[in-house]
Formats: structure tokens, sequence, C-alpha cells
């Protein structure tokens, strides 16, 4: 090394480089864990799908289900932050908040949701997902809370209703969502409950009668 440089460039790129596997190593995860379930989703499968060595795969992570975990947070958190800033909204209140809760439908239509439950179901016998998920759960949960605000807008966040309203919207949402699992040629576009929360969040929300 010449006097006076400085080491930070091979680290960047050092960094740049583990950054760039980690990212490898949670998208294999992730992959794996949507298209086989918890139990396919082994080391193994994981590995030989972001083309790393065991030793290469727990050096960035200490167990299988640390990974899956933090392979669901990294997906969610991307999404749930584009899925705010992927669109327009509408002016009007009545067509903001039709617009709000289609959007608020369309993050349990997502990959991350059916990952998610994946690690859900696997959390009542896995002390250790359950361990590992429970803070991360908070953490996203805030995430999704705030996207949600930035749907509706400020003005609709500040009427009393909203809060309790999300709740439920939430609840049913995931819900509605499940029965996908065993109904997987239903139309969510068209789905019977859209319309019908919409007509919930619109009397809560704009007095609108029913």
């Amino acid at each position: 090394m010449a006097p006076g440089s400085s080491p930070a460039g091979p680290l960047t790129t050092r960094q740049a480089q583990r950054e760039s596997t980690r990212a490898r190593v949670l998208d294999a995860a992730v992959d794996a864990l949507f298209e086989l379930g918890y139990s396919g989703a082994s080391t193994l499968e994981i590995q030989r799908r972001a083309g790393l060595s065991r030793g290469g795969l727990l050096h960035q992570f200490a167990s299988r289900d640390e990974l899956l975990v933090a392979a669901v947070h990294h997906l969610a958190s991307v999404r749930v932050a584009a899925l705010t800033d992927e669109r327009s909204w509408p002016s009007t209140p009545e067509e903001r908040v039709d617009a709000a809760v289609e959007a608020m439908w369309l993050q349990y239509r997502q990959p991350y949701f059916w990952v998610s439950v994946e690690l859900w179901l696997a959390a009542r016998h896995n002390r250790a997902v359950r361990n590992a998920l429970g803070p991360l759960e908070r953490d996203l949960g805030a995430s999704v809370r705030a996207s949600t605000a930035a749907f509706f807008g400020e003005d609709l966040v500040g009427k009393p209703g909203y809060a309790p309203l999300r709740e439920m919207l939430m609840t049913s949402m995931r819900g509605v969502g499940l029965a996908y699992a065993v109904s997987p040629d239903r139309n969510p576009d068209t789905d019977p409950h859209l319309g019908f929360w919409q007509q919930i969040a619109r009397h809560y929300l704009l007095d609108e009668s029913w």
C-alpha cells in the first residue's frame, strides 16, 4: 500500500461482496420457502439455489431458522415499502378510501404473505422460530401500519374510526387471504369481500350511509 493511501477501497469492495452474497442467500431462502414450504426449505436446498457451499451459507447465518426468518422479513420490508411508492392516489375522499382498501388487500396476495404464513405455522411447534420471529413481526407490523397510513393519507388517518377500522380490515383480509390456499383459482381482483370492505371503510371514515 502506498504511503498515505487508505484501505477504504478494498474494504468497500469486500463489504459489497458480503452484501451481495447475503442478498443472494435471502432470495434463495424466500424462493425455497415459497415453492417448497417450511419443511422443504432445507439448508441444502437453499445453498444449492444460492450457489454457495455449506460453509459459505453458515458464514452468513448461524441456523436455517434464523435465515428463513431474516429472509421473510427482508422480502416483506422491501415489498411493503414499494407498495407505498408504486401508485398515485385519487384526490376525492371516496376514491381514496376505495384505492387504499384495494392496496391493503394487495398485501395479502403477495409471496411475502405466504412465506410469512409458513413461518407462523412453524412457530406453533418450534420455539426457535417463534423466538426469532417475534421481534421481527413487531417491526414488520409497524411498517405495515405505516404503509397503510400512507395509503389512506393524513386526513383519513386522523378520523376517530381509522385505527380500529385498520385492524379489522387487516384481520379480515388475512383470513380471506388464507382461503386462497385451498381455492387458488379464485380471482382476488373480483373477490366479493373487497367491495364490502370498501363500503365499511367509507361508512366509518366518511360517514357514508349503509
